[in-house]
């Protein structure tokens, strides 16, 4: 079986964020399943710290106009397919691309997806998404894909089998921790000094752990300082990250939106119970499984501090019973399974026959193609990524 060539394309390779660490484990195990792939990454330099990635550079004073020049410049030969991640850059880089099939993948929500995803209509031959409400999506955003056209995908644990080992916890603190990016858009990382707050007032024994780095660190620093409870790992990688993650008893998530954190993923499956807010994400389903009170009002820190409460208070057998549970629903996202799933995927669509457009018009001149994207972003907030590139057979 020969092996399909594929280009990833996104915003970074080498960031923190969990789109960023899916693209490295296709980047590590495509070859495993059958795909020889290479990567574009927007916005980082061409450093050459990974074979097969190429950055363009870009930055908020670029142009549309000077993107289209560095995808050329940058892109493989000869690919077959070309999946764009959250579908970022499509509507002015597919006419460049050359490929034959192009793949969304849809990670999770974001402010403005829907107008965002509309306005791809005509260039995918399919959609992979992390949960079953970002399929749901797709189908009702892009009636053109048939059933057989969009596919889930399951984030991965990093892990093999399901592992638990936390310690009993009578006589010690319950463990919480926050793991992921450190900034208000989107994490709201603001609030956890609030949930700190809260679990004092409530009486609970605590410690509370950090696990990741971003703007929000700083500040977050100088309003934990000196509190013997708190303590910031900064970012670790590696075995250092998973003996943090191992040692902890709750994940706790304070965000607007998510799809389906990996950290949460990769915390199922060492046993770590999630603590999420009710945000309609492809998490609630999830959590609920686990325990259905553990999903909180979004924003609600009294609330979300009354749940730990109640988790310190279980007997040991309750809470094995709640790891327990952890471990069943993790089960679909052990292994390889995103990369099996990725390959299945890409091959079933380059076998179904091309729907994409596959002959564009000449692009005409554009004043946003020559505006930077900075000021792109402020005018025109909800489509700065959406460039003004109309398919032909819409």
């Amino acid at each position: 079986m020969s092996a399909i060539r594929v280009v990833h394309a996104f915003t970074y390779f080498h960031a923190l964020g969990g789109v960023s660490s899916i693209l490295r484990r296709n980047w590590e195990g495509d070859a495993r399943h059958g795909i020889a792939s290479q990567f574009l990454a927007f916005f980082e330099p061409d450093d050459h710290r990974a074979e097969r990635v190429r950055g363009l550079d870009l930055t908020w004073r670029n142009t549309i106009h000077q993107a289209r020049q560095r995808f050329c410049q940058n892109l493989p030969s000869g690919a077959e397919v070309v999946t764009y991640s959250n579908v970022l850059g499509m509507p002015f880089f597919a006419d460049l691309d050359g490929a034959s099939r192009r793949i969304g993948i849809l990670h999770g929500p974001w402010p403005d997806q829907t107008k965002h995803v509309r306005s791809v209509r005509g260039f995918l031959d399919g959609v992979i998404a992390i949960s079953s409400q970002q399929m749901e999506l797709a189908a009702r955003l892009l009636p053109e894909l048939a059933a057989e056209r969009v596919a889930f995908l399951p984030n991965p644990s990093g892990h093999d089998g399901f592992e638990t080992q936390q310690p009993p916890l009578q006589d010690r603190p319950l463990v919480v921790g926050y793991c992921g990016r450190v900034q208000r858009e989107q994490k709201r990382v603001e609030r956890l000094p609030k949930l700190v707050d809260e679990l004092n007032r409530a009486g609970v024994s605590y410690r509370f752990e950090l696990l990741g780095s971003g703007p929000g660190l700083a500040g977050l620093r100088r309003q934990f300082a000196g509190n013997p409870n708190v303590v910031l790992h900064d970012r670790r990688q590696g075995e250092e990250y998973w003996q943090v993650l191992r040692n902890w008893d709750v994940l706790v998530f304070v965000s607007d939106y998510e799809g389906v954190p990996i950290s949460l993923i990769e915390g199922l499956s060492v046993g770590v119970i999630p603590l999420f807010p009710r945000i309609g994400s492809g998490v609630d389903a999830y959590v609920t499984r686990v325990k259905p009170d553990l999903l909180y009002p979004p924003g609600d820190l009294t609330a979300a501090a009354r749940a730990l409460q109640s988790l310190a208070r279980l007997s040991e057998a309750e809470l094995a019973a709640l790891r327990r549970r952890c471990g069943e629903i993790v089960q679909p996202h052990l292994g390889e399974c995103d990369l099996a799933a990725m390959s299945a995927f890409v091959r079933r669509i380059r076998d179904l026959p091309q729907i994409s457009c596959a002959a564009f018009p000449p692009r005409p001149f554009y004043w946003s193609d020559h505006c930077p994207f900075g000021l792109l972003r402020r005018l025109w907030p909800a489509g700065f990524w959406r460039g003004n590139l109309a398919p032909t057979n819409r």
